[in-house]
Parts: C-alpha cells; sequence; structure tokens
C-alpha cells in the first residue's frame, strides 16, 4: 500500500517495528511523548532522560530512541507532505497503531502543524542562482 506521509511509498518495516514498540505505552504517555517529540524537532533539542522517565522500564534506551526517530519521521514527513489529521489517522490504524493511539499522535500533530511547516520551511537550504 501506498501511505501520504511517506510521500505515496509503502511504509518502511522499520516504521511497522516501531509501530508495535509504542503500542506498548499507554495513549496517555505516547502523547507526552509525541509533544517532546514536536518540541525536539522545532527546538533541534530533545531531553532523552525525560523521555526515558515517561516511558520507565517499558522500553530499552535503543528501542526508545528508535521510537523517537519513528515519531520524528511520522510527524515531519506527514507535515512535508500535507497530510490532514484525518488522513493520517486513517493511514496510521491501516498499519496497526492502535485508534487510541493514534487520535494522541494525530491531535498533537494537528496543534503543532503550522510551526512543523515553518521549521521545515526554514531548515530547507536555498540555493542561489549565480548570475
Amino acid at each position: 500500500m501506498r501511505f501520504r506521509f511517506c510521500g505515496g511509498e509503502d511504509c518502511a518495516d522499520w516504521i511497522l517495528a516501531e509501530i508495535f514498540t509504542l503500542s506498548k505505552l499507554s495513549s496517555v504517555k505516547l502523547k507526552l511523548l509525541c509533544q517532546q517529540v514536536i518540541q525536539a524537532i522545532l527546538t533541534d533539542n530533545l531531553n532523552l532522560s525525560e523521555a526515558q522517565k515517561l516511558v520507565g522500564d517499558k522500553f530499552e534506551s535503543g528501542d526508545l530512541k528508535a521510537s523517537i526517530r519513528a515519531l520524528q519521521y511520522i510527524l515531519t514527513m506527514s507535515a512535508k507532505h500535507s497530510v490532514d489529521g484525518q488522513s493520517l489517522l486513517n493511514e496510521l490504524t491501516q498499519l496497526g497503531f492502535p485508534k487510541e493511539h493514534a487520535n494522541g499522535l494525530v491531535k498533537v500533530y494537528d496543534e503543532n502543524f503550522e510551526k512543523l511547516i515553518d521549521k521545515l520551511r526554514s531548515s530547507v537550504m536555498r540555493f542561489l542562482t549565480v548570475r
């Protein structure tokens, strides 16, 4: 299947694996983790120890880093491809994300969509034409 948040391509296997890992968290903790990831995207700074406290003993350190990277990918690629919240919700549930978890992620995404777009635009390298 093709997914808009993946740029019209199939979803990568590592994202599918991380969806399974993220599903171990409660929907509330996932939403809080998404908020931390959004802030990290916007500020270029992630407090990994806060994220570790949030997930507790549910994840090993490597799993946490991979899950954070997956959330970063989902959120930034969705914004990059201007995916609306409802479409993202449908795609995430098709991939196996529990609906309650996907709702939390999409809520955070919708609340920060404009900020994400602004950040992505400001971080794009622009080449000047030399005459």
